[in-house]
């Protein structure tokens, strides 16, 4: 009886698909398979499957086996939102400066979750992705005003992209799908620059302005925001006439508890990290803004604290980017100059010194860029400097027409 037995098992096993059995109570076909083992004890680790035919089950049987031959089996039911947020806690949590882990989270919470969220990590295809990136694009703005710039659909891919590399790696999934998918064409929007004559317009505007020093450190020395807020007075050596960039003033939001608030950070990149030469004429203004900022400390009296920033409020505390921005675009309402942003002033500083025809190597050391500037950043500039260039050949061309040939 045990050897007919044991025939009967085998007539019911095909080769290599694992075990197949049909139950009694049921008389559903039950296949189960080996998946792995156990780290910890040796023993196997087994997937069962369901069938109403033998058939059927012997066919789900056969993909498990196959994934599990290939390396690329997994047996999870975790949804794409538990995975994001095991990664993002658990994996990113020091790999990311404050602000940018802040920016990984919104675009979790808000473009990713909302979509794809409840989906099952193994059930994510590339299709499904492709499909949450379109739909961005066309009106994925959470103001319902539109489709999402394709630099802000790269930052969902990015965000995506790694935490599903990542999932390959813990074996969570055998293959990353957001590999195949295809991104909108970036299209390089272009920072309008101050021409000379409204840059002369904005700094008169700027007279008498208590933070007028801040904005002048974007026009003759392109410092970013964070960075102008975030200088202390040790940054700058009055002999040299230089100013050392060390760190920025950024709002960012605790890891740990959710709260936001203001600190000074790091800089983004090494070559962030700069110390640069400043005019004579700024550091005249730096002066004045210094003995303006002595006044202050001696009005406030003991409740000033203060932390020797150059920029700051009345009361020595740190003045809030946002803040920064409005004060700027009153100054340029009052100048009456249109369509032009903050970092235009460090555009306009880049734009100043092409038109000088300084060599592109010292405005990245200026700027504190990875990279030169290339034609495409600064297009409408390199385009007057060839018109002028055309003129002087032209001019060039008139002369030796004028000019009588040398005698042989």
């Amino acid at each position: 009886i045990h050897l007919n037995d044991k025939k009967k098992r085998k007539k019911r096993r095909g080769n290599g698909e694992g075990t197949i059995f049909q139950r009694k109570e049921d008389k559903l076909w039950v296949g189960q398979a080996v998946i792995g083992y156990n780290p910890l004890t040796g023993k196997p680790k087994r997937k069962t499957v369901y069938g109403k035919t033998r058939a059927e089950a012997a066919k789900k049987l056969a993909k498990i086996s196959v994934l599990v031959a290939e390396g690329n089996y997994t047996d999870t039911d975790l949804t794409v939102q538990e995975w994001l947020n095991t990664w993002l806690k658990d994996y990113m949590i020091n790999a990311l400066r404050p602000k940018t882990y802040d920016s990984y989270e919104k675009t979790i919470q808000l473009h990713i979750n909302p979509q794809i969220g409840k989906v099952k990590l193994k059930d994510l295809t590339t299709d499904r992705i492709q499909k949450l990136y379109n739909q961005k694009f066309k009106n994925g703005r959470v103001d319902g005003k539109g489709g999402l710039a394709p630099r802000s659909v790269e930052r969902i891919h990015t965000v995506l992209n790694g935490a599903l590399e990542q999932a390959v790696i813990t074996r969570k999934i055998g293959f990353n799908p957001s590999n195949g998918t295809i991104l909108p064409i970036k299209i390089q929007k272009e920072v309008r620059a101050l021409t000379p004559k409204e840059q002369m317009k904005f700094e008169s505007t700027l007279k008498g302005e208590r933070l007028q020093t801040g904005f002048l450190l974007g026009l003759y020395g392109g410092l970013r925001r964070g960075e102008i807020l975030g200088l202390q007075w040790p940054d700058f050596d009055f002999e040299r006439s230089t100013v050392t960039i060390k760190r920025a003033l950024l709002r960012i939001k605790d890891k740990e508890t959710g709260e936001s608030r203001l600190s000074l950070e790091p800089l983004k990149t090494k070559k962030s990290y700069r110390t640069i030469p400043l005019p004579e004429e700024f550091m005249i203004v730096l002066k004045e803004h210094k003995a303006k900022q002595t006044k202050e400390k001696h009005k406030a009296g003991p409740i000033y604290q203060d932390q020797n920033m150059v920029f700051c409020t009345a009361l020595g505390t740190f003045i809030e980017p946002r803040n920064f921005n409005r004060i700027f675009y009153r100054i340029r309402d009052k100048a009456n100059i249109k369509d032009f942003t903050l970092h235009g002033l460090r555009h306009t500083f880049v734009t100043r010194l092409l038109e000088m025809n300084v060599n592109q190597k010292i405005i990245q050391e200026f700027v504190g860029h990875t990279r030169s500037t290339t034609t495409d950043d600064y297009a409408h500039v390199l385009w007057n400097l060839m018109l002028a260039t055309a003129e002087k050949l032209n001019n060039n061309i008139q002369n030796r027409k004028n000019s009588s040939p040398e005698e042989e």
